[in-house]
């Protein structure tokens, strides 16, 4: 069972298209707030913690790229997602690494972008969940070359194209990936 968004933050300059998803929010339910710059956000979550934050890429005074880690620092537990109407592979990458759980194109649609933020808070959930109590002893570090993450990513490649026929983009949408993210790995692996 996915764990249900109840509150959210919604940080864009965009007056209109906030206000829009603010109130399709709440017509589902959820509390959302808004915020019309990074600052205004920070000091927003600073107050009262949110399941939800949405953050724009492209705003005129700081990008949400760069102040992502902020956002993560002030709700660890909350679900993060960068919004973009300049999306690439490059881009989501650097929104990773600097703490969105996922990047989603504008326009956003407010059921696609609630099923989205409930799936990762409940992923993150059972990760928490799995994760075996600290412990005093470290944990045993497997021996030098027995984990083959190439041989493992080329094997699921080969099981994906057997089960497609040998069509790529088939092959693509069954590991979950965009079709030339696949071509360039079959280049790479030589496959």
């Amino acid at each position: 069972m996915t764990r249900r968004i109840e509150t959210a933050l919604l940080v864009d300059d965009d007056d209109a298209f906030r206000t829009t998803l603010q109130g399709a929010l709440r017509r589902r339910g959820v509390v959302a707030r808004t915020a019309a710059t990074i600052d205004e956000g920070l000091v927003a979550l600073e107050y009262e913690p949110v399941d939800l934050v949405v953050i724009d890429y492209r705003m005129p005074r700081g990008d949400g790229l760069s102040a992502l880690a902020n956002y993560r620092k002030l709700q660890p537990d909350a679900a993060i997602v960068m919004l973009t109407g300049f999306g690439d592979i490059p881009l989501a990458v650097a929104a990773m690494r600097e703490g969105a759980d996922t990047l989603l194109s504008k326009p956003v649609d407010a059921d696609k972008l609630l099923r989205e933020a409930a799936n990762l808070r409940e992923a993150a959930s059972l990760r928490d969940r799995q994760r075996p109590p600290p412990s005093s002893a470290a944990a045993p570090t497997p021996p030098p070359g027995s984990l083959k993450l190439d041989e493992l990513e080329r094997e699921a490649i080969r099981a994906a194209l057997r089960e497609s026929g040998g069509v790529v983009a088939t092959a693509a949408k069954l590991l979950g990936i965009d079709r030339r993210t696949l071509q360039r790995k079959l280049r790479k692996l030589g496959s």
